[in-house]
């Protein structure tokens, strides 16, 4: 007779949450950008720059007393590579040592309709390969497309061979990847697409769940970009364990997260980039934080609610507050602010701490409060905090 299987752990929706928190900031100091990449394992990139790179602010916020400048010095000065780009969420930083389990992914895009024909990529590599790692613009044979989110023939084309392997890149100039031959950039031994599909996404939903502590199918489905119906269907054949979490139903998490006391370490208060692994998807953000994420740069003016490039702040595990923010050489400034209601009293000077962490990170040491960042007393109350 088989044994009788055991229930699931049941967490109330306080310990999920001090589970998550601490699975994206582990305690610990993280002694380096390698470090917290091999944790987080994708790193999402994004071109907006009114406060700093996404991958700056995410990577920086895990490291203490470290800079946006030093995060892209260590980028570009690692031998091999810290890091190459793929589309593992969105386009995102991932650590050399996962490339093999984006086999699955490199595969599937040989499939679709866009991937260049087999002559179009052997101009592009025999380019590549006598000339070295090249920009688009040193690539691209046609007129540049006049908008950002134009395609151009040769930037589909490269965007589809990176995708399937066939280039890679792991470096950047003036602000636009290198793209490069794989054999140049990644270790000989993880080079290869020897995993089957399952076996990939079996091992990358693991790797999720060190990041994200815990998470419904559908949580780490977002995580990876697979189908929901993909990570139900493997979820029992990783090394998770299924949890019970008040308000969510089922939830998976690794058994080792729910070994010790379930509780959040304790932390200095961070503004969040808009693109931190925490916050990628907005339904679990929703039910773990009773926050609603938003994200409203690419919203008209006249639409925004809370700004153009908006900030959560992470207070002792919950989220309480966020701001509009902009950085340049002469300080950060907050444009707009709002305050969640279970922020507390204390909700001002955690936010002005964190500000003051945020200009440092930035490279500035002063902060500057718009008028009608928030109604007159908080403004006020704000303008006093930080002095």
């Amino acid at each position: 007779m088989s044994a009788t299987p055991s229930p699931p752990v049941e967490l109330s929706l306080t310990q999920a949450r001090s589970v998550a928190v601490a699975a994206a900031f582990p305690p610990g100091d993280r002694a380096d950008v390698p470090s917290v990449l091999e944790h987080l394992h994708a790193v999402q990139l994004d071109s907006i720059s009114v406060l700093a790179r996404a991958h700056q602010l995410t990577l920086a916020t895990r490291i203490p007393h470290t800079t946006t400048r030093d995060v892209d010095a260590a980028l570009n000065s690692a031998s091999p590579p810290a890091a190459f780009i793929y589309p593992a969420h969105a386009l995102s930083l991932v650590p050399l040592t996962d490339w093999p389990l984006w086999a699955f992914r490199r595969r599937h895009t040989r499939t679709r309709p866009r991937y260049p024909d087999p002559g179009q990529r052997a101009a592009l590599i025999t380019r590549i390969r006598a000339d070295g790692p090249l920009p688009l613009r040193s690539l691209r044979t046609e007129q540049p497309t006049t908008t950002g989110w134009g395609w151009g023939p040769t930037k589909t084309a490269l965007e589809f061979m990176v995708w399937a392997g066939d280039l890679t890149c792991t470096r950047y100039t003036s602000g636009q990847r290198l793209f490069d031959l794989p054999e140049r950039c990644i270790p000989h031994p993880l080079l290869g697409d020897s995993l089957d599909d399952d076996t990939c996404q079996i091992r990358l939903l693991e790797h999720a769940a060190t990041t994200l502590g815990l998470g419904t199918a559908d949580d780490y489905a977002d995580y990876l970009r697979i189908r929901p119906a993909t990570a139900k269907r493997l979820l029992p054949r990783t090394a998770l364990a299924p949890v019970a979490v008040e308000g969510w139903g089922s939830a998976w998490a690794h058994a080792s997260t729910l070994a010790g006391p379930v509780a959040a370490p304790p932390r200095e208060p961070v503004f969040l980039s808009p693109f931190d692994n925490l916050i990628w998807h907005r339904p679990r953000v929703q039910r773990l934080f009773g926050f609603t994420q938003v994200f409203e740069a690419y919203k008209p003016a006249s639409r925004r609610e809370h700004g153009y490039y908006v900030c959560p702040l992470l207070v002792d595990g919950r989220l309480i507050a966020r701001a509009d923010l902009t950085s340049t050489p002469t300080g950060l400034t907050i444009h707009q602010a709002s305050f969640e209601t279970h922020a507390g009293p204390d909700g001002i000077d955690h936010f002005a701490s964190a500000c003051r962490t945020l200009a440092t990170t930035t490279g500035t040491d002063s902060t500057t409060v718009d008028a009608g960042a928030a109604d007159p007393h908080t403004t006020a109350a704000l303008r006093t905090a930080l002095r």
